[in-house]
């Protein structure tokens, strides 16, 4: 029985080929949509919140499973009573790894300028991004899904009109998930 299993195993990851359906000039232009919650309740008290971003984006195959791109980011957050909007952009590099047959791991780093903004407050400073849980399903050779399920940010921003500097650091695991789409041309 364990040897059956055994062969069944190697047989379905022999037929996963590790080659690259993403060619060299190949082009696209997709976007991401994340939306989360968050709730807590201590004591008599409970807050939820409700988070939104929207990006949408461009790339081009420099290489045979190599993706530079770039996107335009736009999120709001309520936070403490106060609704915070940012704005990201910039480049971000993507390296394609076919796992099965129109399934890929998708490695993707970014980094870009950000904006921040709430109660007449605004900040700008650096984005970064390095997404080591994205994976793409090729439903079509024009048309694919992504999934972002881990990745880890770091944003540093500095407000006009006070003397106060934000680092904001999140290690995302399967909390914040996004979803996307691509049209290849």
């Amino acid at each position: 029985m364990m040897k059956k299993l055994l062969a069944c195993a190697l047989f379905a990851i022999a037929s996963c080929t590790i080659v690259s359906a993403q060619n060299k000039g190949e082009m696209y232009v997709g976007g991401i949509l994340g939306v989360s919650t968050s709730s807590f309740s201590a004591d008599e008290t409970s807050t939820s919140q409700t988070y939104f971003r929207i990006a949408p984006e461009f790339g081009y195959f420099v290489r045979d499973n190599l993706r530079v791109g770039g996107s335009l980011g736009y999120s709001i957050a309520p936070l403490e009573g106060r609704t915070t909007h940012t704005v990201t952009i910039g480049p971000n590099v993507a390296y394609y790894v076919k796992v099965c047959d129109r399934i890929y791991y998708v490695p993707e780093i970014g980094l870009g300028f950000a904006y921040a903004s709430f109660d007449g407050v605004s900040g700008v400073g650096l984005d970064s991004e390095f997404k080591f849980g994205a994976f793409e399903y090729r439903h079509s050779a024009k048309w694919s899904l992504s999934l972002n399920l881990m990745s880890l940010d770091y944003t540093t921003l500095s407000f006009s009109g006070e003397n106060a500097t934000s680092n904001d650091v999140a290690f995302q695991l399967g909390i914040n998930p996004t979803v996307g789409f691509k049209f290849y041309f």
